[in-house]
C-alpha cells in the first residue's frame, strides 16, 4: 500500500473541520487490543482486480483512515489490486475534495466524506450511485434507517455508511448509585437522583455534583462538554436547541423549507442558549472556552459526573489510565420539558415527560465513488470490505478507529467491545443508549446542504458573544439568523430550499 499525506495546504477555518480534528485529538491509547488479539476483517467477495490501483482519499489518521492503512493489505492480497491512500488534515479536506471533484479530472476512485457535505457532493451530481449488488453485499438493510437515509440524497443512494454518529449523555454510574448521594439529592430536590430526563434536571444534578468534593481531588465538577468558540461547542448548543424546537413529524428544524427563513430566532433556540450559560456554574473554571481536548480528559480522569459527547467516550472509558472504567453509564441526552409550537406560536407540553430529539451531529462518515473515478468496480468492492456487518462490528471496538455504531448487528452485540477491554456493564448500556438515540423517531440529522460550515460558524460566533456577556441571547440569535440569510442569498435561496428538502427526503 502506498500512503501519501498531503499536510502542506493552508488550513481552512471550516467549522466542521475544526470540530472533527478537535474531537479526536485526545483519543487515548488502546493498543493492547490490537496487540493481544489477532483482529482481521472478512473477505465478502471473490472478485479479482489484478494490477488495478485504487486511489482512496481520507482524513489524516489514525481515526477514519487508520483502518484503511491497517486492514487494506488484506484486501490487496485477496484481489491483486493495490491501494494508494491519500490523507488530508480535516480542516483542509472539504475544500480539497470539492475542488477536485468539481474540476472533472480523475483524482481518486474512493473517498471518505461526511454527510454534512452531502449537499455539495451528492446534490452537486459529483458522486456515483451505489450499485444494487453492492448494497446487497454489505447487507444495507442492517444499517439503521436514519443512517440509510443519510446515505441518500433526493431519493438516490450515493454513499455507504462507514461510521454513525449521535450525541449521548455519559455519566458516573457509581455516583448515581451511591446511597448517601441519592438521599442527599432527594432531600434537596424532592425527586430521585437519576440520569437527567430534562435540561432542568440536568442543571439540578450538575449543580449537586459540583457542590462537594466527591472525587477527593479538589476538582469535582457536575458536568463538562465543549463550549468554546471554534472547538465544536456549537454542536452541543444545537443538540440542546433541537430538543426545545423539534416537534415529532416535522424534520425541518433549522429552516422553513419553503422560503429558507431561519428558525433559530424562535424561543426554543433562545431558551437553549440561556440554559447553556446557566449551566456554566456547575462545570470547571474556564468551561466556556473548553474544547474536546479539555472536556474528555476531565471526564476520563474522574473529575466530572457527566459529559455529553459522541460515542468516543465509550472507548475512551477503557483507555490507559482511565479512572471511569466500569463506572461509565450511557443514556439519551436530556429532553425538554416544553417544546415551542411554531404554528400556535406558543410553548406546549410534550407528550410524556419530555421532548427528546437526539442530535446526530456529523451524522455519518461515508464511502463514495466520484463520477470521475477510473476503477469504480474495485472501489466499491473495497468500500464493501470495510462496511459489511462483521467489519463494522470489529471497527467500532478497534483502537482509535473513530468508528461509531451504525448497524443493528453492532448495537446488539457488546462482546467485541468487551473483548477490547470495555467493562461488560458499560458496554451493554453504551450500545443500548446509542441504539435508542439513532433509532429515535424524533432524531435530528445534521445540516447537510451547501454552506453548512458557514451556517454553523455564524451561530458559533454569536453564541460565544452571548456567553461572554457582550449581547443578549435574543440578539445573538438574530445576528446569527441575519448571517444565515446572507449565506442563503449568496448561494441562491431557491436552490438552497430545493436542496434542503431533498436532503431530508432521503
Amino acid at each position: 500500500m502506498t500512503i501519501r499525506k498531503l499536510d502542506d495546504l493552508t488550513r481552512r477555518q471550516i467549522m466542521h473541520g475544526m470540530v472533527t480534528m478537535a474531537a479526536f485529538a485526545v483519543a487515548g491509547s488502546r493498543g493492547a487490543f490490537a496487540q493481544s488479539v489477532n483482529v482481521t476483517l472478512p473477505l465478502i467477495s471473490n472478485k479479482r482486480f489484478e494490477g488495478a490501483k485504487v486511489i482512496v482519499e481520507s482524513q489524516s489518521g489514525p481515526v477514519i483512515s487508520g483502518p484503511i492503512q491497517i486492514f487494506g493489505p488484506i484486501w490487496e492480497k485477496a484481489t491483486g489490486a493495490t491501494i494508494e491512500l491519500v490523507t488530508y488534515p480535516f480542516g483542509q479536506m472539504f475544500e480539497k475534495l470539492r475542488t477536485e471533484l468539481s474540476s472533472g479530472a480523475y483524482t481518486s476512485d474512493l473517498i471518505n466524506y461526511q454527510t454534512t457535505w452531502g449537499g455539495d457532493f451528492m446534490g452537486g451530481g459529483l458522486m456515483e450511485e451505489v450499485p444494487e449488488d453492492v448494497l446487497k453485499l454489505i447487507q444495507a438493510d442492517d444499517i439503521y434507517p436514519i443512517f440509510r437515509k443519510a446515505m441518500s440524497f433526493d431519493g438516490k443512494t450515493y454513499g455507504i455508511a462507514y461510521d454513525g454518529n449521535a450525541h449521548n449523555l455519559f455519566y458516573r454510574r457509581d455516583l448515581f448509585e451511591n446511597a448517601d448521594y441519592k438521599k442527599k439529592f432527594a432531600d434537596q430536590h424532592g425527586y430521585e437522583l437519576a440520569p437527567p430526563d430534562t435540561w432542568e434536571q440536568f442543571y439540578d444534578v450538575a449543580k449537586f455534583f459540583s457542590s462537594f468534593d466527591w472525587s477527593g481531588t479538589g476538582k469535582s465538577y457536575g458536568f463538562v462538554e465543549p463550549m468554546g468558540r471554534g472547538t465544536g461547542g456549537v454542536y452541543f448548543l444545537v443538540g440542546r436547541g433541537v430538543s426545545y424546537s423539534k416537534k415529532a413529524g416535522d424534520p425541518y428544524v433549522f429552516f422553513n423549507p419553503d422560503d429558507m427563513s431561519p428558525r433559530i430566532t424562535e424561543p426554543g433556540w433562545i431558551q437553549a442558549l440561556e440554559d447553556w450559560k446557566k449551566d456554566l456554574a456547575a462545570g470547571p473554571p474556564g468551561l466556556a472556552q473548553y474544547g474536546f481536548s479539555e472536556s474528555r480528559p476531565t471526564f476520563v480522569s474522574g473529575q466530572s459526573a457527566m459529559i455529553t459527547d459522541w460515542g468516543d467516550i465509550g472507548t475512551l472509558s477503557y483507555s490507559e489510565g482511565s479512572k471511569v472504567k466500569g463506572k461509565t453509564g450511557t443514556a439519551l441526552t436530556p429532553g425538554a420539558s416544553k417544546v415551542y409550537d411554531r404554528t400556535a406560536k406558543d410553548w406546549i407540553k410534550p407528550e410524556g415527560s419530555s421532548n427528546h430529539a437526539p442530535y446526530l451531529g456529523v451524522t455519518a462518515w461515508l464511502f463514495g465513488v466520484p463520477i470521475t473515478a477510473e476503477n469504480k468496480e474495485a472501489a466499491w468492492d473495497l468500500a464493501a470490505f470495510f462496511c459489511n456487518p462483521e467489519a463494522s462490528t470489529k471497527l467500532v471496538a478497534f483502537p482509535d478507529s473513530g468508528i461509531q455504531p451504525s448497524r443493528a448487528k453492532t448495537i446488539q452485540d457488546p462482546q467485541p467491545l468487551i473483548d477490547a477491554g470495555m467493562d461488560p456493564a458499560d458496554a451493554k448500556q453504551y450500545l443500548e443508549a446509542i441504539g435508542k438515540a439513532v433509532g429515535h423517531p424524533n432524531a435530528v440529522l445534521d445540516l447537510s446542504i451547501p454552506g453548512s460550515g458557514e451556517y454553523y460558524n455564524s451561530l458559533d460566533v454569536e453564541a460565544s458573544r452571548f456567553m461572554a456577556g457582550e449581547i443578549s441571547a435574543e440578539q445573538a440569535m438574530k445576528n446569527a439568523s441575519d448571517a444565515w440569510n446572507q449565506t442563503t442569498d449568496r448561494l441562491g435561496r431557491d436552490k438552497q430550499s430545493k436542496l434542503y428538502k431533498a436532503a431530508l427526503a432521503g
